[in-house]
């Protein structure tokens, strides 16, 4: 029996205040940001850890990437940026699985942002719902990882 695709949303995202590690590197790399990121903010963390993709495809060695933790309060330091992360109205998908299986969902996503004629907006954030901890790895094929697609409303910037 086939499983149930989860369905694509249109929905907002509210600005949240952010610290994040801007690389321009292998993706694996984003382990050891997430840490960094975990020892300087620890109990000032305050949701899941997410990406923000900055290339406008998929680049294995030379990726334009940020690691970012949502915190309550904080300062930066010379490589770590704390700011609002803006938010605003994203095409979001839910993808269920390990992470070497994400390039479906984000073909997926992509294609329906093509034929809808919408007009992304980058970074693309990628967040970490349920996926593995700083010390345990946990079962990969029960992480949820939600793709969010920013977009620019057309209604909201017309020249009229």
């Amino acid at each position: 029996m086939a499983t149930e695709q989860p369905e694509i949303e249109h929905k907002t995202v509210a600005p949240v205040l952010m610290a994040g590690i801007r690389i321009i590197g292998k993706y694996e790399e984003c382990g050891r940001l997430f840490k960094r990121l975990g020892k300087k903010f620890g109990f000032n963390i305050c949701g899941p850890a997410f990406l923000l993709y900055y290339d406008e495809e998929q680049k294995d060695d030379e990726a334009d990437f940020e690691a970012c933790m949502s915190i309550k309060k904080g300062t930066g330091t010379d490589d770590i940026s704390v700011r609002e992360f803006p938010g605003g109205k994203c095409v979001s998908l839910l993808h269920y699985g390990p992470y070497d299986t994400l390039s479906a969902s984000y073909e997926r996503i992509l294609c329906y942002c093509k034929e809808n004629e919408i007009k992304i907006i980058s970074p693309i954030r990628e967040v970490y719902i349920k996926s593995r901890g700083m010390f345990f790895k946990g079962n990969p094929k029960k992480y949820i990882t939600e793709i969010q697609i920013f977009y620019q409303d057309c209604d909201e910037h017309s020249d009229s």
